[in-house]
């Protein structure tokens, strides 16, 4: 059956959406929608942060790699590059339903146009294949850490940033007012920002290059051992958000990607929820949950009963440390959510809370709670690392992924330093390392 969608930027004819494998019922939970019985989401993320953006499907084996002290210092790390039938069947046989698959702007739009890419639709394609007949459920995740590849980080395309500010496209990565005044976020403050200094000519190679977070000498310093945060709140990645969250093109663009993965995932029932922008890095919460309601509007034109997730600062619980309350209140315009868009969530049949593990797990659970029954919402944490949380949510009934299932790439001196994109897979990018169990109680 076809039918031609409303308000969109394609005059495309699309397969009409079959309903999601599950659905929130309206209030707080999650169930199966065959049965409309509750369902506990559980399961590990399957996030590739570089080309070729999602594994396959090839192999008959499951997914495992090795990234240690060992071999870090020789240089002989080994990774994956599948996700197939085999594991299916591993995650399946730990008794767990769900996983949290990367859909990441930068390798799913590299082109500003009204598609996809068609490489990227095709392994989407595959994997949700898999996912359908297995009875996996799928939560989409735009996964972007620290924003940007020209800021160093990942998950905004490049042709966003150049339009959201071109006069810093390969220029030295700075901090800018108000996060300046927090030593901690000042890049200047990194050891790793030091290797290139304010050296132009080095933080200009590449320069805007889709790949510069790859192949840029000062990027690969920046990426080298840990997630740096500091290279969310330099000023290009600020200016960066405001233009994708405020009204106007850049909001625009990113309503427009999430039309278009909705479309491409319309026939796939196993995809059942969107998560939009993995930690978004910004202050301005009002502009963001306006985006995340236009994003949601968007999706749920094409997948009606798809679930959207609306997420804080960095994914944390209401924001809960990440700025201090003095620099909210000092940004000002765009902290507090509209009253519009509060009541559309309370509203809603499709909207949830998504978080992560930050801090103190009761307090994290508190928080959460409190959203859940505020809002009238279910909650989803995404990303969780502990055994004490994963026992928690589990004693709570509460649905959650874990970080994660394999590194995914082969990028970095633990990998031999292999010429990257073409000699390598994804990106080993701001703290992704290697391997753990679902379950990390188990690892």
């Amino acid at each position: 059956m076809l039918a031609v969608l409303p308000n969109c930027f394609t005059s495309a004819l699309v397969v009409a959406a079959a309903p999601r494998s599950v659905r929130i019922d309206g209030t707080r939970h999650w169930v199966l929608t065959a049965t409309n019985e509750t369902i506990r989401l559980h399961g590990p993320n399957i996030v590739v942060k570089g080309p070729p953006w999602l594994p396959a499907v090839t192999g008959n084996t499951v997914c495992h790699d090795v990234v240690n002290d060992a071999c870090k210092r020789t240089g002989t790390c080994s990774s994956c590059e599948t996700f197939n039938a085999a594991d299916v069947a591993h995650i399946k046989s730990l008794g767990y339903n769900a996983i949290r698959l990367s859909v990441v702007w930068a390798g799913a739009q590299p082109l500003d146009e009204d598609k996809l890419d068609d490489d990227f639709v095709r392994r989407l394609d595959a994997i949700l294949d898999l996912t359908d007949a297995a009875g996996i459920h799928v939560m989409l995740d735009n996964h972007g850490d620290m924003v940007g590849t020209a800021n160093c980080g990942n998950g905004v395309p490049m042709w966003v940033q150049k339009q959201a500010a071109p006069e810093l496209i390969g220029k030295p990565l700075e901090t800018g007012f108000p996060f300046s005044l927090i030593k901690e976020l000042r890049i200047r403050e990194r050891a790793e920002w030091q290797t290139c200094g304010d050296n132009a000519s080095q933080w200009a190679q590449n320069a805007g290059d889709p790949d510069y977070y790859l192949t840029n000498s000062c990027c690969k310093v920046l990426n080298s051992d840990q997630n740096l945060q500091q290279i969310g709140f330099t000023t290009i990645a600020q200016k960066t958000m405001d233009y994708v969250l405020k009204p106007g093109a850049g909001r625009d663009a990113f309503v427009r990607f999430w039309r278009l993965v909705a479309q491409a995932v319309a026939a796939h029932p196993s995809a059942y929820a969107c998560e939009l922008m993995n930690e978004p890095i910004t202050a301005r919460r009002g502009y963001a949950f306006d985006t995340w309601r236009a994003a949601a509007e968007a999706i749920n034109g094409v997948v009606p009963d798809m679930a959207v997730a609306f997420a804080d600062t960095a994914d944390s619980a209401l924001g809960a440390g990440v700025l201090p309350l003095w620099l909210v209140r000092l940004v000002g315009d765009g902290v507090d959510i509209s009253r519009a868009t509060l009541d559309y969530v309370k509203a809603s049949r499709t909207a949830f809370y998504a978080w992560h593990e930050h801090g103190d797990v009761q307090d994290n659970l508190d928080r959460v709670a409190r959203v859940s029954s505020d809002w009238r919402v279910p909650v989803f944490a995404t990303e969780m690392y502990t055994c004490g949380l994963w026992e928690a949510a589990r004693a709570a009934n509460a649905s959650l992924t874990y970080w994660h299932y394999s590194s995914y790439c082969t990028t970095g001196t633990a990998f031999g330093n292999r010429s990257a994109p073409s000699q390598t897979f994804g990106a080993c990018v701001l703290g992704w390392a290697g391997a753990h169990e679902v379950d990390p109680c188990r690892a």
